[in-house]
């Protein structure tokens, strides 16, 4: 199952899109979050993906923008998330 990010997230739309996300992952173990679409974002979206890490701990992150790896890892949650450049086979 694959979850897809926004382009935008931020405080006045993360609690809808984690909401969202949180019904999706009840439907499966393997989940699959594409950030590619992702361009404008706050530090919302690692809470976002750290509730979703907590129901789902085989969560995996696909093409994320490399300033979404570096708000990561300045927040030292680099270790939870598992960021994938391309999806593999």
């Amino acid at each position: 199952m694959m979850i897809h990010l926004p382009v935008s997230i931020n405080h006045s739309n993360a609690t809808q899109i984690q909401k969202e996300g949180l019904l999706q992952l009840k439907k499966s173990d393997d989940i699959l979050v594409d950030a590619s679409q992702l361009q404008d974002f706050d530090s919302s979206v690692l809470a976002i993906l750290m509730a979703w890490k907590r129901i789902s701990p085989e969560l995996h992150i696909v093409g994320g923008p490399e300033k979404l790896e570096t708000l990561a890892r300045v927040y030292g949650l680099e270790e939870l998330f598992d960021f994938k450049k391309v999806l593999e086979d």
